[in-house]
């Protein structure tokens, strides 16, 4: 006769439910492996090779380094997408955003440092392009990394390339891109390549680019020399001045003194002019006036005068008011002659009517 033992039923259990909880736990394997393999080929195909997809069951968490907020969301869309997903959380990083994205070049004693951002090695190599088309005798050192959170491509790459345009104008300086806002700094080339700079970072700077700083210096210039010329009714300037303001006020001077003469101007801003040098230019142009015609040399704290005056004591008066008017540093050599007048013929003796 069949006897029911419980005791010996109650052992067999724990056996069976070990093998029901591996049955299930290597069912939920299988469901992670094969939305691993899905998922992983899923985002392979749409370009999305930085990230994976890590499984606990069904849901997901994504992983990996994304360029951009735009790229992340597609990968996140990507991912959710896939048959079998129930959850997708967002476990990646962003490199960088368009607010923070910085580069920048130092040129200094014919080499170029290169730091920063950028996005891919094709764009690093558009770069290097730039570099070697601005400034191709310099050494460069490069150490950009690469990043997401780029601003629009066209548009970063444009104020690159412009920005090195500039920098490549410059004897030494710093260009600084923070997303789409550019600080540069430096010591220009020439007068010339000043100009330059002045005007592309006034009239032609990139849509998009918003300048956010300027200290671009004009050159250093040695011997800091500087010139006009007074002759039938035209004066005449050329050389270097030391600032806007200090070229402004020599031609508001020269209309004063000479309001009928036609003014050619030819001055450059540079850096190098000795301390008093607007005096000494404001105390000659005075005595120049005085003169029928005359021209002014300065060279440093050197100042030449030479002329024609209307009389002897006009000449006497203008080189002493040259000689005492500068200032103390300041020696001058003053050559002002006197207009000849010529004497009308005598009228021939014993004349008159007959």
């Amino acid at each position: 006769m069949f006897q029911c033992k419980p005791l010996k039923w109650f052992w067999g259990i724990p056996p069976v439910l070990l093998l029901i909880l591996f049955a299930l736990y290597d069912v939920g394997l299988q469901i992670e492996r094969d939305l691993n393999t899905r998922t992983a080929a899923k985002l392979r195909e749409a370009g999305h090779s930085w990230a994976r997809a890590r499984f606990n069951g069904r849901d997901a968490v994504l992983e990996g380094i994304s360029y951009s907020r735009s790229e992340l969301d597609q990968a996140l869309q990507t991912v959710a997408a896939v048959w079998g997903v129930r959850a997708v959380a967002d476990g990646a990083k962003l490199i960088a955003s368009p607010d923070t994205y910085v580069w920048w070049a130092i040129k200094k004693e014919q080499r170029l440092k290169i730091r920063g951002h950028a996005p891919n090695k094709n764009v690093r190599r558009t770069i290097l392009g730039f570099v070697k088309a601005a400034m191709p005798e310099l050494e460069v050192d490069d150490k950009m990394i690469l990043a997401g959170g780029l601003p629009p491509s066209q548009t970063w790459l444009g104020s690159v390339s412009f920005a090195l345009l500039q920098l490549g104008r410059l004897r030494s300086g710093t260009i600084h891109l923070s997303g789409n806002k550019l600080k540069i700094t430096g010591e220009a080339e020439t007068t010339q390549s000043y100009q330059a700079v002045k005007t592309a970072l006034t009239a032609q700077l990139p849509s998009g680019l918003v300048l956010a700083g300027n200290d671009v210096t004009p050159p250093v210039v040695k011997p800091f020399f500087w010139r006009a010329k007074y002759l039938d009714g035209l004066i005449s300037f050329d050389g270097y001045v030391p600032s806007e303001a200090a070229h402004a006020q020599i031609l508001v001077q020269a209309r004063n003194l000479f309001p009928e003469a036609k003014v050619n101007d030819d001055m450059k801003l540079a850096i190098g002019a000795p301390e008093g040098w607007e005096w000494a230019i404001s105390a000659s142009l005075t005595q120049l006036h005085r003169l029928e015609s005359g021209r002014i040399r300065l060279k440093d704290t050197r100042l030449e005068i030479e002329g024609v005056a209307a009389d002897k004591k006009t000449a006497e008066d203008v080189a002493a008011s040259v000689r005492h008017g500068l200032p103390p540093a300041y020696r001058s050599t003053e050559t002002i002659k006197v207009r000849k007048v010529t004497k009308p013929e005598e009228a021939p003796a014993g004349g008159g009517s007959g």
